[in-house]
C-alpha cells in the first residue's frame, strides 16, 4: 500500500466520522505526502520513502492499532472533539456579540428604569401609560427577541463532542419559533404597563405571537431526529440498562412507586394544613422536605438492588 490516503483511512478505521476527525485526517495525509516527496527528491524509491515515512508516524499507527473500537471512540471524543475544537474565532464573535446586545438591554433598560423625572411612585402604575415600565420592557423588547434568536440559531448549529449539528434549515425554525416566543412574553408587559385597558387585553397579545410560537416549537422538538454521535449513544443505551436493572424488579418497583406516592400525598396534605396554620408563605417548605424524602428513598432502593436484596424471605441456616 502505497497510497496515503488509504493507509490514513486505515489507521482510523472504525472512528465516527466528523468534521474534526476529518481534518485530522486530511492533516496526516498532507504530511505524509509532504514526507514522501522529500525522501524522492533525495533519489529513494516511492515505497521505501512510503515505509519510511510510516515509521515516523509509529506512535499513531501503534494508538490506532492496539487500542479497542469503544476505548478508540472516548480518545477520540476527548481529544479532538472537544467543544473548543468547535468553536471557530467567528463563531466566537458571535455568541460575544449576542451576548453583548442583551447585555447591553438590560443595562439600558435600567437606565430607564432609574432615570429621574417621574416620582417612584409612578413607576409601577399601569394605567394611561404613566410610569417607566412601559420604557423598560420597550427596550427589552428589541434586545431580549433578538438575542433569544441568535442563540437559539448558534446552539443549534453548535456541533460538540456528543452532538451533531442541526441542519441550518431546521435551525432557521427553531430561531423563529424562539424568537416569536420571546418577542410575545415580553410584549404582555409592556402591553399591561402601557394599555388603559388592562390585564384581559395583555394577555390577548400572547394569542398572536407566543402561542403559535409554543406550537411551532413544540412540533420541531417532537420531531426531532437523534444527533447523538456513535459513542454518545452508546453511553445513553448504557446508562438505561443499568438502570434498568435497578429498577427492573417488580417487587422493588411497586414497593418504590408506594413509597413515592406516600411521600407526596403527605407532602401535599402538610402544605395545605401549614398554609392555613402559618400561612402560605411557609408551608411551600414541605415540598422541600418531601423532596429530600423522596431522594433518600430512591437510594434506599438502588442499594438494595445493588446488594441483590430483591425482597425475597431469607433462609435460616442456623
Amino acid at each position: 500500500m502505497t497510497d496515503t490516503k488509504a493507509f490514513v483511512e486505515s489507521l482510523f478505521e472504525g472512528y465516527e466520522r466528523s468534521e474534526a476527525l476529518l481534518e485530522l485526517m486530511e492533516e496526516l495525509a498532507g504530511n505524509l505526502d509532504d514526507k514522501i516527496e522529500g525522501e524522492m527528491k533525495k533519489g529513494m524509491a516511492r515505497s521505501a520513502a512510503f515505509d519510511k515515512a510510516k515509521a515516523e508516524l509509529g506512535d499513531v499507527s501503534a494508538l490506532a492499532g492496539e487500542l479497542s473500537l469503544k476505548l478508540r471512540r472516548d480518545v477520540i471524543a476527548e481529544r479532538y472533539l472537544g467543544i473548543k475544537r468547535y468553536l471557530t474565532a467567528r463563531r466566537v464573535a458571535a455568541y460575544v456579540l449576542f451576548g453583548v446586545l442583551l447585555l447591553f438591554g438590560v443595562i439600558t433598560a435600567a437606565i430607564v428604569y432609574f432615570s429621574p423625572g417621574d416620582a417612584a411612585g409612578q413607576r409601577w402604575e399601569t394605567a394611561q401609560g404613566t410610569g417607566r415600565m412601559p420604557g423598560v420592557f420597550g427596550v427589552l423588547l428589541v434586545f431580549i427577541t433578538a438575542a433569544a434568536a441568535g442563540f437559539t440559531f448558534l446552539g443549534g448549529t453548535q456541533e460538540t463532542a456528543a452532538l451533531y449539528p442541526m441542519k441550518k434549515k431546521r435551525a432557521v425554525l427553531y430561531t423563529v419559533a424562539a424568537g416569536v416566543i420571546a418577542f410575545g412574553l415580553t410584549l404582555f408587559p409592556l402591553t399591561y404597563f402601557s394599555s388603559e385597558a388592562g390585564l384581559m387585553e395583555a394577555i390577548a397579545t400572547l394569542i398572536p405571537f407566543a402561542l403559535p410560537g409554543a406550537g411551532m416549537l413544540a412540533f420541531l422538538v417532537l420531531t426531532e431526529k437523534s444527533r447523538l454521535k456513535p459513542w454518545a449513544t452508546e453511553r445513553v443505551v448504557a446508562e438505561i440498562r443499568a438502570s434498568h436493572e435497578l429498577f427492573g424488579d417488580e417487587r422493588t418497583g411497586i414497593r418504590f412507586g408506594l413509597y413515592s406516592g406516600a411521600i407526596w400525598i403527605f407532602a401535599l396534605g402538610a402544605f395545605v394544613a401549614l398554609g392555613f396554620l402559618i400561612g402560605f408563605r411557609y408551608s411551600w417548605l414541605a415540598f422541600v422536605f418531601a423532596t429530600a424524602v423522596q431522594l433518600v428513598v430512591q437510594a434506599a432502593c438502588v442499594g438494595q438492588m445493588k446488594n441483590g436484596n430483591h425482597g425475597e424471605p431469607q433462609m435460616n441456616t442456623d
